[in-house]
């Protein structure tokens, strides 16, 4: 086997390490873009439910309800560990032990795994009715926290392709990291 071409074999010097302080330096960077995009997250929601409460304690009830079921099957489709596994398959590729193609099949592994669960949470929100009913919601809640999910539901594709392709491009440093 050629010298050259084997990363444990090689004679070259190792890459150096970041200090604790250029570390650091680099986590408070990010620190007022990751500030803003809660901050504006926040700012949506206290603007959605100002809304809402104005049209009528009953569309703020109703939407409460859907954001209950949502918001707790929506955790299945969070999906955070793939900028992690490109990361690390970038790392590897600019040390010469991995090609550069693995980055952009985790992604794809990704979305396909996402995609089926996708699919789930989906007949989930779809459910949100029935649910709602099980758990002895207002009956005069249930249509319009079930519509309200329905309408969630049809965004959760592009919810999923934005989040995979984010963590993709952050992982390779080509954007920042999100906040959320």
């Amino acid at each position: 086997m050629d010298n050259q071409h084997d990363p444990f074999l090689d004679p070259s010097p190792p890459p150096r390490v970041a200090s604790w302080r250029e570390t650091a330096a680099g986590i408070l960077a990010l620190a007022p873009a990751l500030f803003i995009g809660q901050l504006g997250w926040v700012g949506m929601k206290v603007t959605d439910t100002a809304l809402l409460g104005h049209v009528g304690t009953h569309a703020l009830a109703a939407a409460s309800l859907s954001d209950l079921w949502t918001m707790a099957s929506g955790v299945l489709i969070q999906g955070r560990v793939l900028g992690i596994f490109v990361g690390n398959a970038v790392g590897a590729a600019k040390a010469g032990t991995a090609p550069w193609q693995l980055a952009g099949e985790w992604l794809q592994v990704s979305v396909a795994v996402l995609g089926v669960i996708s699919c789930f949470v989906m007949g989930l929100w779809a459910a949100t009715g029935p649910v709602l009913r099980l758990t002895r919601a207002d009956a005069a809640l249930i249509p319009d926290a079930s519509y309200f999910s329905l309408v969630l539901l049809a965004c959760i594709p592009a919810r999923v392709l934005f989040s995979q392709l984010q963590q993709y491009l952050s992982a390779q440093r080509i954007v920042k990291p999100a906040a959320a």
